[in-house]
């Protein structure tokens, strides 16, 4: 029995490109930090078009019901963000960042939120600062 790895290029196969690098992603809230609701479609349709920019396209997943725990009040707040990801041209990515980066901020500042949750390459995040 061969239990030898068996080498295939997948792309290839397909007749496609590997022109994409990681995939970064933002959580858009639809609440702030006290569970008041925000303008959620604002920031995601922001969000598509930024990381569209950077990716040639951009995808928003259905809400996620997810909790985050305000570290100020104690309280609980139960949410439904929408994940905005991309997967990223590195080049176009790196240029974009203080554009990406100021979005984010702003998100957080106008929406009062506590954190804004991002991912890179597999690695999750939070920003807690909102000042330019």
């Amino acid at each position: 029995m061969d239990d030898d790895p068996v080498e295939v290029d997948v792309v290839a196969a397909f007749g496609g490109r590997a022109d994409y690098g990681q995939r970064f992603a933002i959580y858009v809230p639809n609440k702030d930090r006290d569970g008041l609701p925000v303008a959620q479609s604002k920031w995601l349709n922001e969000a598509l078009q930024l990381l569209s920019a950077v990716g040639g396209g951009a995808t928003a997943m259905p809400p996620v019901t997810g909790a985050w725990r305000n570290p100020e009040t104690g309280i609980l707040i139960i949410e439904e963000p929408v994940v905005v990801y991309a997967y990223v041209k590195p080049a176009l990515f790196v240029e974009s960042l203080p554009e990406l980066a100021a979005f984010v901020r702003r998100m957080g500042r106008e929406t009062n939120q506590g954190a804004i949750a991002l991912e890179f390459d597999g690695d999750f995040f939070t920003v807690e600062e909102f000042s330019d």
